[in-house]
């Protein structure tokens, strides 16, 4: 039998760049608006990009079968946390010996995310299904994002991604003096 499982909730896309003294005086002086740092730093030229679920209580499973029936629901509380792939990120140079500087992108976005695909004779339960963990540690909190998603401790690729809107954008510069610039664009 064919299942989908859909996930919904927060997104944050983010990206990450290293970036030199010289360009963040460009930034903070008003040099360089939003297009071209974006176009500069961080589309296709940012050193880690990604979008993920932000693992909060809006964040909701739903199982479907192949007649779209819904047959589970459930949150993040419900299934167990795996710690296969978990990992960190740390925007701040002072604990992240890879950034001079870091330019950071963060944009909050809500509703469906990824769509996950299963195939299997087995009947699907709650107990077949686990995550894992990436967590971006940023000076005001970390946000806390679903890394991979599980069916019986085996890794599940999206198959697609629902449809999702914009919420807001966070744009900040932590530099290596261990000072932060807000960027408002």
């Amino acid at each position: 039998m064919k299942y989908y499982v859909k996930l919904s909730g927060n997104i944050c896309h983010y990206q990450f760049a290293d970036i030199k003294d010289i360009q963040v005086n460009d930034i903070e002086f008003g040099e360089m608006d939003y297009f071209e740092l974006e176009e500069q730093f961080l589309l296709d030229n940012c050193d880690l990009e990604n979008e993920r679920m932000i693992i909060d209580d809006n964040i909701k499973f739903e199982v479907f079968n192949e007649d779209d029936k819904k047959i589970l629901e459930f949150s993040y509380h419900d299934i167990d946390q795996n710690d296969e792939g978990s990992n960190y990120f740390s925007a701040e140079p002072q604990y992240n010996d890879e950034y001079q500087n870091c330019l950071g992108s963060l944009n909050f976005l809500k509703g469906e995310g990824p769509i996950f695909e299963i195939e299997t004779n087995k009947k699907i339960t709650l107990e077949d299904f686990s995550y894992s963990l990436t967590g971006l540690e940023l000076d005001d909190g970390d946000v806390t994002l679903m890394e991979d998603f599980f069916l019986s401790n085996k890794k599940l690729e999206a198959c697609d991604h629902g449809n999702s809107w914009g919420s807001y954008r966070l744009v900040k510069i932590w530099k290596k003096s261990g000072e932060i610039f807000e960027f408002s664009h």
